[in-house]
């Protein structure tokens, strides 16, 4: 498993999988946009807790039949290697329910792990840190 090493943050293949998943998520293509994930996941979301992949699915597919044009934007994305099996990410991101237009904005962190698969992200951690005027209730 050393392939890591050679590795920097700035071109591990952590940052392309994780951009990977954005692309996934923006041509609203679950079951691609779920490969990333570990079967195991555990995610602390905006809207509540899922633990497994299946979880992850039912949240989506909802979020997906609701907001068929959203887009996510990832304005910031740091990558951290704690270990040549074990990669942090922090992120910011900007999801545009529509789109475009009003959004809503957050930062999150995931861990990602090496297995013989090769990468999975296996925790996920996002909080919101604003919402655009037109989209609050």
């Amino acid at each position: 498993m050393g392939e890591t090493q050679s590795h920097s943050a700035q071109n591990h293949p952590v940052r392309a999988l994780f951009l990977s998943s954005i692309d996934k998520f923006n041509k609203g293509n679950l079951n691609a946009f779920l490969e990333n994930f570990s079967p195991d996941i555990k995610m602390y979301g905006t809207d509540g807790t899922y633990f497994g992949q299946d979880a992850l699915r039912k949240r989506f597919e909802v979020v997906f039949q609701q907001f068929p044009n959203m887009q996510m934007d990832i304005p910031q994305l740091d990558v951290e290697i704690l270990s040549e099996d074990v990669v942090l990410v922090n992120f910011e991101w900007k999801l545009y329910p529509m789109g475009q237009g009003p959004a809503f904005y957050g930062i999150g962190s995931g861990i990602y792990k090496h297995t013989e698969d090769g990468w999975m992200e296996i925790l996920e951690v996002e909080t919101t840190t604003n919402v655009d005027d037109e989209l609050k209730r």
